[in-house]
């Protein structure tokens, strides 16, 4: 059988005749005070972490930790460079300084190059002078050499004999002036030597005549004999009676050494660019390119590149 709850009597109605009654009268009230006995104090409930008021706040704490994180950052960063432009600028003021004095060393520099110049072109101008005394010099001693040779012919390709003494070098040279002048008198020799070379060469003979004039004769008679004649017929070793393989003897004038190697420059400069005449004379070389030409003297080596320009 269900349980049946009964309802609660009826509170009497609040009248002006029906005053509250309490059960406790309020027996320390003071009759000015206001009545705040029955009010009660409120007591806030805390919000919870997942409400959208912490979540702002958590968002501005964070923002702020980042800030001051990069105020940090920036100050230390401000900092550095603070300093290393400090350290900057006292380089600069060393850079500044050496600089200075490099300007300095420079300009002393650029004075001593100026003098050591002036002093290398006295130099140069002085080494000009004496070069051109030396050239003077050389030219006046081929003179001498070409006028105290004057009288002297060479006898080249001749076989040097053992032992061979300055009788026998007499000898060979009668033959040969007896040879190429049979008719004419001999004649009168100086001296006769050969000149120094390697051993087993055939160094060539110099005979000096007793004057110039005797000199021309024979170089002219030696033209005259091989004139004409082949080869194998011209003034030879089997003319003058020298032992052994027959070969060719040359006649010309003694030169002095520097114009021995240039007479040997220009023969080969005549062979190579087809001149049909070199010769020396007097101490001087000849070039001719064929018969009825004119000579050319030879004085150096200059001489033959303005030919090669020529034949170009």
């Amino acid at each position: 059988m269900p349980r049946v709850q009964r309802s609660p009597p009826a509170t009497p109605q609040e009248t002006d005749n029906n005053p509250p009654i309490f059960s406790t009268p309020d027996l320390f009230s003071k009759p000015n005070e206001p009545d705040t006995a029955n009010i009660t104090s409120r007591t806030k409930r805390q919000r919870p972490d997942y409400s959208p008021e912490c979540e702002v706040k958590t968002f501005e704490d964070k923002i702020m930790k980042l800030f001051t994180a990069w105020k940090t950052d920036q100050e230390s960063l401000l900092k550095k460079l603070t300093s290393e432009l400090t350290e900057i600028k006292l380089q600069n003021v060393e850079i500044q300084k050496t600089n200075a004095e490099t300007l300095k060393t420079v300009e002393f520099l650029s004075q001593d190059y100026d003098s050591i110049k002036k002093s290398l072109q006295k130099l140069e101008t002085e080494n000009n002078e004496q070069r051109n005394y030396i050239v003077n010099l050389e030219k006046k001693i081929e003179d001498l050499q070409s006028s105290s040779r004057s009288a002297c012919i060479e006898i080249r390709n001749v076989p040097e004999v053992e032992k061979e003494t300055a009788g026998d070098l007499t000898s060979i040279v009668l033959k040969t002036f007896e040879t190429i002048q049979p008719s004419e008198n001999t004649p009168q020799l100086r001296d006769v030597y050969r000149l120094p070379g390697k051993k087993g060469s055939s160094r060539p003979i110099v005979a000096e005549f007793l004057t110039v004039p005797s000199k021309i004769q024979v170089l002219e008679a030696c033209r005259a004999f091989n004139k004409g004649l082949p080869s194998t017929e011209k003034l030879n070793t089997g003319h003058i009676g020298v032992p052994g393989q027959v070969k060719p003897v040359y006649i010309a004038d003694h030169l002095p050494r520097s114009q021995r190697q240039l007479f040997f420059e220009a023969r080969s400069f005549a062979k190579t660019n087809k001149y049909k005449f070199c010769w020396s004379q007097n101490g001087k070389i000849f070039l001719r390119k064929s018969e009825g030409m004119d000579s050319v003297i030879i004085r150096s080596t200059a001489c033959l590149k303005k030919l090669l320009t020529i034949e170009k």
